[in-house]
């Protein structure tokens, strides 16, 4: 990787824990290859436009080869830009804290409006879908207060990780790798135990790309 592009999906700032991990990764990655590029956007703060009325009228619209009024046109610019933005890099380190089961909104929010044919992915006219993003690799540093994967019984509700794989894979990126943060909800010692579990698997993965880059 020559770009990479951390999209951190917390508000915590210094005290969110799939940060702290990420925090790891990202120093890591760069001491094995000081030449890396990398760029943060902090989704709590970035200006995402609204995916509305407008702009869905709009996709609409461009699906279908027809005119648009410019204030529709307008909004999909802006959405090309975000989806071409994020496929100008090699790869993406995404830090994502469990919300309810499933993501934060403004994660969910940035995917929605990047992921649409022609942007992130097309399909031809029998349904084939051909993921935009292939090539690239993803590291996804998952959080959650509950232990997902260390206990079968609750992985089901598991709706963070298992979407972001599936969302990833749809778009055509096959190279993923997941450092999880699980169980950061407890005594002090029981999360000490898993934020140092969590740093060793970090500190093994940045081991794995860079052994995997060296030999290129």
């Amino acid at each position: 990787m020559k770009r990479l592009l951390h999209i951190n999906a917390s508000p915590r700032g210094t005290r969110s824990r799939s940060g702290m991990i990420s925090a790891q990764v990202l120093a890591g990655l760069t001491a094995a290859s000081p030449a890396l590029t990398i760029e943060t956007i902090d989704l709590f703060d970035a200006d995402l436009p609204p995916f509305d009325a407008q702009a869905i009228e709009g996709r609409y619209g461009l699906l279908m080869g027809t005119p648009v009024p410019p204030e529709q046109a307008a909004a999909w610019d802006k959405l090309r830009t975000m989806a071409a933005h994020f496929l100008s890099f090699d790869g993406w380190l995404l830090s994502v804290p469990m919300w309810n089961f499933g993501l934060p909104y403004r994660l969910k929010h940035y995917i929605d409006l990047i992921t649409h044919p022609g942007m992130t992915f097309r399909n031809d006219a029998v349904g084939q879908v051909e993921g935009l993003a292939a090539g690239r690799t993803a590291i996804i540093v998952a959080a959650s207060a509950m232990p997902f994967g260390a206990m079968p019984a609750i992985d089901g509700l598991d709706f963070q990780l298992t979407y972001l794989n599936a969302w990833l894979g749809f778009i055509g990126v096959t190279d993923i790798h997941a450092v999880r943060v699980a169980g950061t909800f407890g005594p002090d010692e029981a999360v000490a135990a898993v934020m140092a579990k969590a740093a060793a698997d970090a500190a093994a993965l940045v081991t794995q790309l860079a052994a995997r880059a060296a030999a290129v």
